[in-house]
Parts: structure tokens; sequence; C-alpha cells
């Protein structure tokens, strides 16, 4: 992020779901003309209610409420969704064990298998006890994949 108001955002957001055992996945700030309004994507292996949602944004409200540039705070805390598009490399770690469907560059459909991770630049996919591996250079679109699961 490279923004620095999003930067200080991190600061105060990354510490407290660590904290809490959740990996951030995404951070959306915004303004309209009455408020500001923050979204924060977190997930676990063990899943994301509404129960840990609520628990989230208690723990970080207050903490937020305190940058006198947000202003009439709206903060949303969600999931991921059972099948999120990936928006970033860092993601691949974030989700390894999960199941993904990976759309290759000049492909005529996608492949799916369990997240095995990154090296060096290159997605790892279990199909059926084999690895796939696919350079992220190729990788035109991946999104979770909830019937992969093992």
């Amino acid at each position: 992020m490279a923004d620095a108001r999003e930067q200080a955002l991190l600061d105060q957001v990354k510490p407290i779901l660590d904290g809490m055992g959740f990996s951030l996945v995404e951070l959306r700030l915004g303004r309209s003309k009455r408020q500001s309004y923050l979204s924060v994507v977190v997930y676990r292996p063990e899943g994301v209610g509404i129960d840990e949602c609520a628990a989230i944004s208690r723990n970080l409200l207050p903490r937020l409420e305190l940058l006198d540039w947000l202003p009439d705070l709206r903060l949303e805390v969600s999931s991921p969704g059972l099948d999120r598009v990936l928006k970033s490399s860092e993601e691949f770690g974030i989700f390894k064990g999960r199941g993904l469907k990976v759309w290759k560059e000049g492909a005529d459909d996608w492949v799916d298998g369990i997240n095995e991770g990154l090296a060096g630049g290159v997605l790892r996919l279990n199909r059926s006890g084999g690895i796939v591996e696919i350079p992220l250079t190729q990788i035109r679109k991946a999104k979770l994949d909830a019937s992969g699961e093992a």
C-alpha cells in the first residue's frame, strides 16, 4: 500500500488481527461526503463467522477512532468468501492448503487443485497426488474453490 494513511491503518490493524489469530487479506479505505469507511477482510483456517467479525470490530474500532483524520468511521469486517478472487501474490500464502481454481494464459479451462504455496514465483497445485507448477506470470485469474477442499 503506497498511501501513508493506508500504511498508518495497516500499522494499527495488523497487530490486533495477528494477536487474535487472523490474517489480513485486504484493507480498503474510502470516503463519502459524510463519513469514512474501512473494509477489512480477514481469514483463518478454522473459518470466520459473524461472531468473529463482531469481536474483531470491537477490538479495532476504539483504536481507529483515535485517528483524527478518520472522522465518522464506518467499519466493515468480513471473511474472504468461498470463491474469492485472489488479488495479490501474498494471498497464495494466506490460503495455502485451500482449494484453488487457476485460469492460465492461453487456457481453455480452469486448472484446479490444492494450493501448496509459492516458491520462486511459481504456484504449486496438488492435483490428485501430483504437483503442477504454474508460474505467476502465466496466471490470469485465481480464485478459491471450496469444491476442491480435502
